[in-house]
């Protein structure tokens, strides 16, 4: 069993709210690049498109390679290494990604969707013998808190798809946060964790639950004609299961 950014210890609520803020603070501003709201025309024509560095995708015939949409201004301030590649790593806040095939030398977008921030990383699914690679992508689609910027810190909803970028599917739903998620690597399975805004304050907090939902890979097969945003995922609770459990523990 192999974890992803496990944050929350549940000792205490103090501690609870101590490893939540600082740890999810530092997960979703490690990869941060602040993007300013700006919608009016002048600066969409301004606008450019960069390539990240290419990354190949384990024991497949795929190469990924990030895109990215910045202005004009922001290029000419970029910073270069000697070898004249760009000192920033794009590849954990795209807007989209291609996908190379090496045989066919075929390409593909992810998704036809516009986001504000994608980032990806792969996972081993399967037996030793008999083993895939999937690709996790958290993504932001807007400006959630309404602080004037696109970044981590708004809702931020995981997608899942093959190793070759197929079946681009959601997998938490909208207008949550994910907090991490665990993959049982032989069983084709991963559990997700996230955080909904119940009380509407724009701010993921402890005052808001917290929910697990399932993924069984072969769902993700069946998911062929589903729409990208249609969410493949489903809760390992449901919700009178739940509300019963939580009832029993805060009658004691």
């Amino acid at each position: 069993m192999k974890k992803k950014y496990s944050y929350i210890n549940l000792l205490s609520k103090s501690n609870y709210f101590f490893v939540f803020t600082i740890c999810l603070s530092l997960f979703f501003t490690s990869c941060d690049s602040r993007q300013p709201i700006t919608e009016g025309l002048a600066e969409k024509d301004l606008r450019r498109v960069i390539y990240g560095q290419p990354v190949s995708i384990k024991n497949t015939d795929f190469t990924v390679v990030p895109m990215q949409i910045v202005n004009e201004r922001d290029i000419a301030e970029a910073r270069y290494t000697d070898d004249g590649k760009t000192a920033e790593d794009i590849s954990q806040n795209a807007h989209n990604l291609i996908f190379f095939d090496e045989k066919t030398k075929e390409t593909h977008l992810l998704t036809t969707q516009k986001f504000k921030r994608i980032a990806f990383s792969f996972e081993e699914i399967g037996t030793y013998k008999k083993s895939s690679t999937i690709i996790l992508y958290k993504t932001l689609q807007e400006d959630s808190n309404q602080d004037g910027f696109y970044d981590w810190k708004d809702a931020v909803v995981m997608y899942v798809s093959d190793n070759r970028g197929r079946y681009f599917r959601a997998v938490t739903p909208k207008n949550t946060r994910t907090i991490d998620w665990t993959v049982e690597r032989e069983k084709g399975q991963i559990y997700f964790r996230y955080i909904a805004d119940s009380d509407s304050n724009r701010i993921f907090d402890l005052k808001d639950p917290v929910y697990i939902n399932k993924l069984d890979l072969t769902q993700l097969r069946e998911a062929k004609s589903l729409k990208d945003s249609t969410q493949i995922s489903i809760p390992l609770i449901d919700k009178e299961s739940r509300k019963e459990y939580e009832e029993i523990l805060l009658s004691k």
